[in-house]
This record gives C-alpha cells, sequence and structure tokens, in this order.
C-alpha cells in the first residue's frame, strides 16, 4: 500500500479506511493533501479487492478544517486559472464520480476546503461534535473548489446562501437538519457507523450503484421530463447486466447477491 505524506489508508478487508492526516494542524487541506487523495482514490477505483472508502480526519477534533492558510496567501489572479486550482477543483469531481461509494465520517470541525471535499463523497455523516462551514467570506473570498454549487444540492438556496454569505458553521444537529449530513452519531461510534454504510453501500451492485448515482446527481441539473428519460436509459442498461440476472435469481433462492460488476 502506498504511503502518503498527508493521510493515512488502511485496509479492512474490501474497505479502504483513509484518514487526512496533519496532527497539530487540524488537518488542513493542503495542495499536497490533495495530490495525495487524487492519487489514493484513482488507485482505489482501479482495484478490484477495493468495494468503498471512508474518509475521516485524524483526531477527535477536526475532519479537516479547511486550507492551508499560508498557501493562501501564495494564490494570485494568474494562479487561480492554472493547474493548481484545477485540481482543487478536480478533487471534489474526482469523489463524486468515482466508481466506488464513499463515505465521510466528519468528526469535529469541517470547513472550507474540507467541506467542499466531503460534499463530493457518495454520504456525509457527523459527530455530534462536528461543526460545518464555508468561512471563506470572512477572509475576502468565496469558496473556490466548488461549495458555491454543490451546497445546493443539499441545502436548498435559503442555506446554501447564509453559509456562503455569513461564513458562519452550522452545528452537527442543524446539519442533519438542513439537508448537509444524513446522520449524526456520538463520536466514539461515528468510524463504526461509518464503515457499516460503507460497506452496505459497496455491496451493492457496482453498475447499478453508478446508474443510480449518475441519476441522481442528473436530477439537480436538468429538467423532470429530461431527467426521466435519463433515468430511463439507465435503467435499461441496468436491465441488460448480468448482476441484475444476479440479483433476482439471489432474491429468489434467498441468499446473498455476489455481484461482479458485469
Amino acid at each position: 500500500m502506498t504511503a502518503y505524506e498527508n493521510i493515512l489508508t488502511e485496509r479492512e478487508d474490501d474497505l479502504l479506511l483513509v484518514t487526512l492526516h496533519r496532527p497539530g494542524k487540524h488537518n488542513a487541506m493542503t495542495h499536497q493533501m490533495r495530490i495525495d487523495l487524487l492519487d489514493c482514490a484513482r488507485k482505489a477505483e482501479t482495484d478490484d479487492t477495493v468495494r468503498a472508502i471512508v474518509f475521516t480526519g485524524h483526531g477527535d477534533l477536526s475532519f479537516c478544517a479547511g486550507a492551508n492558510i499560508p498557501e493562501l496567501s501564495q494564490r494570485t489572479l494568474p494562479s487561480e486559472m492554472g493547474p493548481e486550482a484545477t485540481l482543487r477543483k478536480d478533487l471534489p469531481t474526482t469523489i463524486e464520480r468515482l466508481g466506488k461509494p464513499t463515505v465521510a465520517a466528519i468528526n469535529g470541525y469541517c470547513f472550507g476546503a474540507g467541506l467542499e471535499f466531503t460534499l463530493g463523497c457518495t454520504a456525509r455523516i457527523a459527530s455530534d461534535n462536528a461543526k460545518l462551514g464555508q468561512p471563506e467570506i470572512t477572509l475576502g473570498q468565496i469558496p473556490g473548489s466548488g461549495g458555491t454549487q454543490r451546497l445546493y444540492r443539499f441545502v436548498g438556496l435559503g442555506w446554501a446562501m447564509q453559509l456562503v454569505l455569513t461564513g458562519e458553521p452550522v452545528d452537527a444537529k442543524t446539519a442533519q437538519t438542513i439537508g448537509l449530513v444524513t446522520e449524526v452519531i456520538p463520536q466514539t461510534e461515528l468510524l463504526h457507523r461509518a464503515k457499516e454504510l460503507a460497506r452496505l453501500l459497496g455491496s451493492r451492485a457496482p453498475l447499478a450503484f453508478v446508474s443510480g448515482r449518475d441519476a441522481v446527481l442528473r436530477s439537480t441539473e436538468t429538467d423532470l421530463l429530461n431527467g426521466i428519460d435519463y433515468e430511463r436509459k439507465l435503467y435499461a442498461i441496468c436491465m441488460a447486466t448480468e448482476d441484475n440476472r444476479e440479483g433476482l435469481a439471489a432474491y429468489t433462492e434467498k441468499r446473498k447477491p455476489n455481484y461482479k460488476g458485469r
């Protein structure tokens, strides 16, 4: 398994646990951490022995407190049209479009770039001490890794406006109420539940998982009738797969299906 500078990886059977790891820095997101996460995710996608990924942060206080502040002072108009800015944009999108489910186990502070990263995950659950927000405006900035665009998908226009334009975080209970996370778990149980959820998602037929995810994502980008037409085409593709036949056979035979992604 690859050793990284800013993240730790651990295998538990068919589950990959990835921990953002910058002790003493609240796991703030550096350029190198983004490179590490991209490389790790892409390798996991091509590894047939990995069925799902859990992302969490080192320690009990923070998932990721946002961008690495010293790097922010180096950004300029020309730099923000260059490759480093493109990489920041690509990271959540790569996670969002990954062929395998991802669960963000948000333990503590999840701000700025950290929250933007989790918005690309299949599911987000939080510890009861978590705080989530997009504080960039307090520094005279706005989110720059998809936050202004993805927040609306989960929390609606009103809360997206409030989070982006006030910079004020919300607690875990509020985050669950507005749809930013789906579950709030005691800190001591968070990782266990995240692994349980990831394994459940990873047990589903891979092609059906990708089709269902893409159909739901498309619903935020198109009108109802075009979205339904897109869903119909993906449904038809699923009907033609070996996994579909296996799922039906397993149901009839009262056993667990053995999906192969075909």
